[in-house]
């Protein structure tokens, strides 16, 4: 779905370089926090990330309709953490400390730092000047519920970690071939993606169709009709062969 992998990208943008673990902002690593077999937390990050995934979504058609571009309730995932390891020694005390915030790496100052960044993760995705935040804020109609969790272990070298998992009403997918306005949203990631270069940017062109023949059938491709059923609603005739584009013609 293209909306999840939007709402992924936009993210990332927004926070990169915005919070205390500056640009280690990670893709859709879920992995990069496991439980071992002796169910002992761990973590192969060598510094403070931040990882950003899309888990569940669900979406019902209420109408009885066969549309499949709709996104519905989608959880994003906002993961982050830290264990001692990743602490850093400051040169004139002899201390090891905290990037970011210099205190000692004691498991009171790991939660303090992780708090830090759940806060600027909040406060970035909420900054109207942020162009990428003002994109992740457009792909949703609202933000449904948002929840905190938190994980740690002290065995062996000490983790701490915690999750945001916001449960967003996201918009639904462009209909492959239909031409994108230049004022929606999605005009709006493009022109982001193309900024920066964006190495998905040829595959997501790509996706929504750009170029693509054969957008007569958008209505049908919209909302999952069969041909006999888009004649009929439009209380058309249809001759064999016969294209979306004409029968919405000859039944307007």
């Amino acid at each position: 779905m293209l909306s999840r992998i939007a709402v992924r990208l936009a993210t990332i943008g927004a926070i990169k370089g915005r919070t205390l673990v500056g640009d280690n902002v990670l893709d859709s690593q879920i992995g990069v926090l496991d439980v071992d077999g002796a169910g002992a937390l761990r973590t192969e990050a060598k510094k403070p990330f931040i990882a950003v995934y899309v888990d569940s979504s669900e979406a019902s058609d209420q109408a009885g309709g066969r549309s499949l571009h709709r996104a519905g309730l989608t959880e994003l995932v906002i993961e982050y953490g830290i264990t001692t390891t990743m602490a850093e020694l400051n040169q004139e005390t002899g201390e090891t400390v905290l990037g970011g915030i210099g205190i000692p790496a004691t498991d009171a100052a790991m939660e303090f730092y992780l708090d830090s960044v759940g806060r600027q993760i909040a406060n970035t995705l909420s900054d109207p000047d942020n162009a990428w935040a003002e994109i992740w804020r457009g792909l949703s109609n609202r933000v449904v519920r948002v929840d905190r969790r938190r994980a740690s272990d002290a065995e062996g070298v000490r983790i701490a970690a915690q999750q945001i998992v916001l449960t967003l009403d996201l918009l639904s997918d462009p209909v492959f071939g239909e031409e994108i306005a230049d004022t929606s949203i999605w005009a709006r990631l493009l022109a982001a993606m193309q900024e920066e270069n964006h190495p998905y940017l040829a595959s997501i062109n790509a996706l929504l169709g750009s170029g693509a023949e054969g957008t007569d059938q958008g209505t049908r491709r919209r909302y999952g009709l069969t041909l006999e059923e888009l004649t009929a609603m439009l209380a058309g005739e249809v001759s064999p062969g016969a294209t979306i584009q004409s029968v919405t013609t000859s039944g307007a």
